[in-house]
């Protein structure tokens, strides 16, 4: 009988605590990944690089990247892309809002992402690039903001 009682007892615990617990760790990914850049001179608004992670749900993420000139000009910004999730590693094609689009990869860390972006079609009037020079640029975690604008 206490056997009976004891194992009732935890069943129920465990179908009211765990459904609460997250499930995914997801979670601790997304948000607003930011890096600003320092310029010499007088600027009302610093070049910065930011990666928007929306969502990762059944090893998909959707994100978006935007790149901001001195003074926002010129201004960058991806489709919202949706990646295949494989090891914390995404790899990805882009379109912006320029017309120029490439491939990528972007990685996972506790706090920060490392993303690498390679131009492969450059548009008329072109005046910057989200291309990387085959390297990865390393961005922090700024805050929890998950807001993608869709301009397709």
């Amino acid at each position: 009988m206490k056997k009976t009682i004891t194992r009732s007892l935890i069943l129920v615990m465990l179908l009211t605590v765990f459904p609460v617990c997250q499930v995914q760790a997801a979670p601790k990914y997304t948000g607003s990944y930011y890096k600003k850049y320092k310029v010499e001179g007088k600027a009302d608004v610093q070049p910065c690089f930011n990666i928007t992670v929306n969502k990762i749900k059944n090893n998909k993420i959707k994100f978006q990247v935007t790149y901001v000139g001195i003074n926002a000009s010129p201004l960058y910004e991806t489709n919202v892309i949706t990646a295949k999730l494989r090891n914390k590693t995404a790899s990805f094609k882009w379109k912006d809002t320029w017309g120029n689009s490439g491939t990528g990869k972007l990685k996972l860390y506790k706090g920060y992402v490392k993303i690498k972006m390679k131009q492969t079609k450059t548009a008329a009037w072109n005046r910057a690039t989200l291309d990387t020079q085959g390297k990865y640029k390393k961005i922090a975690k700024k805050n929890n903001n998950k807001k993608v604008y869709s301009w397709e």
